[in-house]
Order: C-alpha cells, then structure tokens, then sequence
C-alpha cells in the first residue's frame, strides 16, 4: 500500500482515512498518468505529420490510404492528392452501401481520377484496416512510400499496430498525416481520452497476440 500504518494497533478511523488516502493517491496518480498519455498521442501524431510533410516536400506517396471512421478524413485526402497532382488513394473500412462515386462526388473533387481510388469495405476496426492495408501492399509490390490519413488522436495506434504487423524484410516506409482535432470542444477531448484508452487496450492486445503475418491472412491470395 502507498500509506502503511506506522503503528501495530491502530483505530478504525485512522484505518479508513488512511485507506482513503491510498485511493485518493492512486486516483490522482492515475489521472496524471492518464493525462500525460492523452498529451502524447496528440504530440507524436503532430510530429508524425510534420515528418510527413517535410518527406514528400517536393514529391509524392506512392499511395495514399485513409482509416475512415470519423469525418473529415476523405476530404482530407483528396485536399492532399490535390497537392500532389493525384496519387493513388486507398480508403478502408468503408460501408458496403458506399461506392467511389458516392465518396468523391460530394466533394467536388472533379480533378480526382477515380479509376486510382479502391476502397476496401471488410475493416472494421483499426487493427483491420492496418491488415487491409498490408494485404493491398502485398497485391501492389511497387508500392514503397506510404501516406496514412486519420485523424490525429488516432495516429500513435494505428502507428503501434503497423510496426507490430511489420515483417522484418519489409521495405514499406509508411508515414502518417492527421486530421488536426480542436480539443477545447467536449466532443473532441472525450474522444481522445476513449482513444487513449483503446491505445492501452490495443497494446495490451498486440503483446499477446501472435502477428505472424502468415497465420492472419496479409499474404496475398
């Protein structure tokens, strides 16, 4: 316990403040720990997407792959293969009752060939869409540089679940570039502090889950 009893014989008051001040420490200490993880999910996507841009300063990805789940993150896309004159785009974990054309047309993003976007509509969560994206690299051998789109409270796992599922031949440089979120709104930082929890959970989940890439079907068909 963080607060022992200094003394053999003790009352049952002195036991109970002194176990209140066990929980209330462990709450604080908690919410500290807590804090700091919310505070370096935001950091490490920021710098992710700093890299990102200084990377392909003066060319482009090879693809370009977007994890849907929020909103804002097609539009994002396509703004970024706009500016680099069209790549290829890749969007998992897209509804079956979506198309391209029902993606892009709302965008007026007349200038975007659709023949270059695919859409995968099989994720359904983040360590899906990561596999998705591997087995579409494994189809798509002359893709090296990797540009993958979230939003930015999403980065640092979609991050950890990459390096996990990475083999060690495995030559894809993958880069990361985030939707910026505004975290003084009470929708926004509730859904980083539920990310931060999910990040805990993925961790946990990846240590002991076997990721040989054989076993859980990234090769190709």
């Amino acid at each position: 316990m963080l607060f022992r009893s200094k003394y053999m014989f003790e009352s049952k008051s002195t036991k109970a403040r002194r176990a209140l001040f066990n929980i209330a420490a462990i709450f604080i200490f908690s919410s500290i720990a807590y804090a700091i993880l919310c505070l370096a999910l935001v950091t490490i996507a920021r710098q992710s997407t700093r890299q990102a841009d200084l990377a392909f300063f003066q060319k482009q990805p090879d693809l370009i792959v977007v994890f849907t789940g929020d909103q804002g993150r097609i539009p994002y896309a396509i703004q970024k293969a706009r500016a680099f004159r069209q790549s290829q785009i890749f969007i998992s974990g897209v509804y079956k009752t979506n198309s391209v054309d029902s993606l892009v047309s709302p965008l007026t993003a007349e200038d975007i060939d659709i023949n270059l976007l695919e859409i995968d509509y099989q994720a359904r969560n983040t360590v899906e869409n990561v596999m998705a994206t591997y087995k579409h690299l494994r189809h798509n051998f002359a893709l090296k540089k990797i540009l993958i789109i979230s939003h930015d409270y999403h980065i640092a796992r979609i991050q950890k679940i990459v390096e996990s599922l990475r083999r060690d031949e495995d030559k894809t440089e993958f880069y990361y570039s985030g939707v910026e979120t505004d975290f003084t709104k009470y929708r926004n930082m509730k859904i980083l502090i539920t990310e931060a929890f999910k990040y805990t959970r993925t961790w946990l989940f990846l240590m002991l889950w076997d990721t040989d890439m054989d076993k859980i079907g990234i090769m190709p068909d």
